[in-house]
């Protein structure tokens, strides 16, 4: 083995063309199987008229809010926009920045504004919202979701009309953060993995998910002490009773994406600890591992030229073709994003992916820091 690593280290030069060759042709042939799978989308299917179904149950709206100060009229009055009919707003706001003073000028006979503490949190807030609900179907979204008909009304579509008991849609931007390259680039990604999803889904977008009463009730009401994570270990009781989640790909409801570094790098790394904490307690052990490979590859891209300083130069040659493969995906999610959106990608944005890929990498090694404190491994 010693001799061979030699002889690689001694013939470096020529494995990294080879390497530049093999990662090329690879991406070549995912772009062409992107764009196959580009041909073959579905075309989104009319709205669904909601004068013409069967019934029109109450719908429950809960929402927790917290220092959403700057966005939570605009999401009480998306929700006082929606033509569905019999529908309420059941809101647990609060903060320092003045959030629930806000939301409570619109407290009236549609909407119910109730205040959250300090320490209670996303799960304690809804537990609240669920007490007040008087709805056959809850939908949960967020403060900084902005709702429309069409995202509320095919969430709610399957429920009604298809006797599917939970449905889920999808995310995209706030219209004035189109223009901005670190949103998009994050958008474009979450548009290509959805893009291959089925007809049901392992998990819930918290800011587009629909479900019975009753099966709330089945899977416990917010009952559960889950301080960080509620989406998820909402999914994961979902499943482990037996039920099935629809996809509902054409619904997408606007919501605020970050903007900054710090922020993605506190969304990020309290996402990948949802799924590897909570993930280990439903026995998710693929979604676990999932979600712990990222990590370990940001360290290893991070550490890389160190290991190279002693290994030699066939690690530095791995690592650069490493960081390669990574920014061609990135170029091709950028592709296949910008033809099922239609937004295009700024040209300004596309010096700076590398930048992009690095903090990805930072916030990924970041995370593994973090399993070992115990307040960090629960933190919000």
């Amino acid at each position: 083995m010693i001799e061979i690593y030699r002889l690689a280290n001694r013939h470096a030069g020529k494995l990294l063309l080879l390497g530049l060759a093999a990662v090329a042709g690879y991406n070549w042939w995912r772009w062409q199987k992107d764009k196959a799978l580009l041909a073959e989308r579905a075309r989104p299917e009319p709205m669904p008229d909601w004068q013409a179904w069967p019934e029109l149950p109450t719908v429950s709206v809960l929402v927790a809010a917290w220092n959403e100060a700057g966005i939570v009229q605009e999401h009480v009055e998306s929700f006082l926009r929606l033509r569905y009919p019999n529908k309420e707003l059941i809101l647990c706001a609060g903060g320092p920045d003045g959030t629930y003073e806000m939301a409570h000028r619109y407290a009236g006979e549609q909407v119910t504004v109730l205040e959250q503490h300090p320490g209670e949190g996303k799960q304690a807030a809804l537990r609240c919202c669920l007490a007040r609900a008087t709805g056959e179907i809850v939908f949960l979204t967020d403060a900084d979701c902005l709702l429309d008909d069409g995202a509320f009304e095919r969430t709610l579509a399957p429920i009604v009309n298809e006797s599917e008991v939970v449905a889920t849609g999808v995310s995209r931007p706030l219209s004035e953060q189109r223009a901005h390259p670190f949103v998009l680039h994050r958008w474009f990604i979450e548009v290509g993995g959805v893009a291959r999803w089925g007809r049901y889904t392992d998990g819930i977008l918290g800011g587009n998910v629909a479900l019975r009463r009753d099966v709330l009730e089945t899977v416990g009401d917010f009952e559960a002490d889950v301080r960080t994570g509620t989406d998820y270990y909402l999914a994961k009781q979902i499943l482990s009773r037996g039920y099935s989640i629809r996809h509902v790909a054409d619904s997408t409801v606007a919501t605020r994406y970050a903007e900054t570094t710090r922020e993605y790098w506190r969304q990020q790394t309290r996402w990948l600890r949802n799924v590897v904490m909570h993930g280990l307690r439903f026995r998710a052990y693929g979604e676990v591992v999932r979600c712990l490979v990222p990590s370990v590859l940001g360290a290893l891209m991070l550490t890389g030229p160190l290991f190279a300083l002693g290994l030699g130069r066939v690690v530095l040659t791995g690592w650069l073709l490493a960081w390669l493969h990574v920014f061609l995906r990135r170029l091709r999610y950028v592709w296949f994003g910008e033809h099922v959106t239609g937004c295009p990608f700024p040209l300004g944005g596309y010096p700076r992916l590398p930048l992009y890929i690095l903090a990805d990498f930072i916030i990924w090694t970041s995370t593994l820091l973090q399993y070992l404190s115990k307040p960090r491994r629960s933190r919000w």
